[in-house]
């Protein structure tokens, strides 16, 4: 119990998280479950509220897209349920919205370049956040197009 308190006191931490945690300590898994049990029962636990937490924080300061989310919580231990739970909070547009603000930050230091090399960028930037490739290089070429159209009479 107290293994576990002093792992959650440093920050909040999926079951998952903590039971791996605990087996490679060596503890029992039976052992393990019963003391992860009551410790969320007394309410340190809460895997629903955990990947909210986690999907907002993300998204809103990485950009990440939902399907590398969704990566990094199956990797936390958090049932594919609250994960799609916690994915709500974001529609579509907000995840799209999302990707034009990264692609114009990444636009302002590149807005030198030769217009191919920055679009090329813009979308390996999106690419890694998670974003389809489609998308990426929609949203890139959008994004440096707008500044590369002529400027009327």
């Amino acid at each position: 119990m107290s293994v576990v308190m002093r792992r959650l006191n440093a920050t909040a931490r999926s079951r998952g998280e903590l039971r791996i945690y605990l087996l490679g300590k060596d503890f029992e898994l039976d052992q393990i479950e019963s003391v992860l049990d009551r410790v969320e029962s007394m309410g340190y636990i809460d895997d629903a509220q955990y990947a909210l937490d986690w999907v907002r924080s993300r998204h809103r300061s990485r950009g990440l897209a939902p399907s590398v989310l969704t990566r990094e919580l199956v990797n936390k231990g958090i049932d594919r349920e609250l994960i799609d739970v916690a994915l709500e909070q974001f529609s579509e547009q907000d995840t799209q919205d999302r990707a034009y603000q990264l692609a114009a930050k990444k636009y302002r230091s590149l807005h030198e370049l030769d217009g191919k090399v920055a679009i090329r960028r813009i979308a390996s930037l999106l690419q890694r956040k998670g974003y389809a490739p489609g998308v990426c290089w929609q949203i890139a070429m959008e994004t440096v197009g707008a500044d590369l159209e002529p400027v009327g009479d």
